[in-house]
């Protein structure tokens, strides 16, 4: 008996350990499954939207780190830098107003760590992944030719500055090719958002029904 008193004590101690340190999530959306499906209502100023129960979105949200702090979710491929760890389209199931949390297929949802929700389109993000990948890559190219060019002792910098310059702009132009290339691949595996729809006093809000 004390053994299995023990094992039990230790069970629950380690699920309490790996769920404040963030390593798993144990408030995830199964716990839910007997919640009835509701929809997500959103207004600003006129303009309602309606989430309903089985459609498919991106959900940007607060995540808690390893040193607890928080940082901002970010939808793939939208931007050229992301600002934060990459979410993936997820199946909206309902809201609960008494707990206040999300409910998604794969995750329950703090509404305190809410940010914004997206609905996805038939489409995918590749044409925009294309456009930051050649950006990013031309950019990413110019300046460490650049940089390179600039530390070689062997250039004059005065008298062959336009040299560098287009030099620097030929090599960039060779790896933003490559980073659209990359980008219309990557992001034809990541559907499109027709909005994102942020959470805060002077954008959408949460009407309970």
């Amino acid at each position: 008996m004390k053994t299995r008193s023990y094992l039990i004590s230790l069970f629950a101690i380690s699920i309490f350990i790996l769920d404040e340190s963030s390593f798993i999530d144990i408030k995830t959306s199964h716990l839910y499954s007997q919640q009835n499906e509701r929809p997500l209502i959103l207004q600003k100023g006129d303009s309602w939207l309606e989430i309903k129960p089985g459609q498919k979105v991106y959900i940007r949200s607060y995540k808690k780190t390893l040193f607890r702090n928080r940082i901002l979710t970010d939808i793939p491929q939208r931007k050229i830098i992301p600002s934060g760890p990459k979410v993936k389209p997820s199946t909206f199931i309902s809201i609960d107003h008494q707990q206040k949390v999300l409910i998604t297929q794969n995750d329950a949802i703090a509404l305190s760590d809410f940010y914004s929700i997206s609905p996805v389109t038939d489409g995918t993000m590749a044409l925009k992944a294309a456009k930051n990948g050649f950006v990013g890559g031309f950019f990413g190219g110019f300046a460490a030719s650049f940089l390179l060019l600039l530390s070689d002792g062997e250039v004059d910098i005065a008298n062959e500055f336009l040299q560098v310059i287009l030099l620097s702009s030929f090599l960039g132009g060779v790896t933003a090719v490559t980073g659209g290339i990359q980008g219309l691949l990557v992001g034809s595996f990541f559907p499109d958002i027709t909005e994102e729809f942020i959470i805060s006093p002077d954008e959408w809000s949460i009407i309970e029904q």
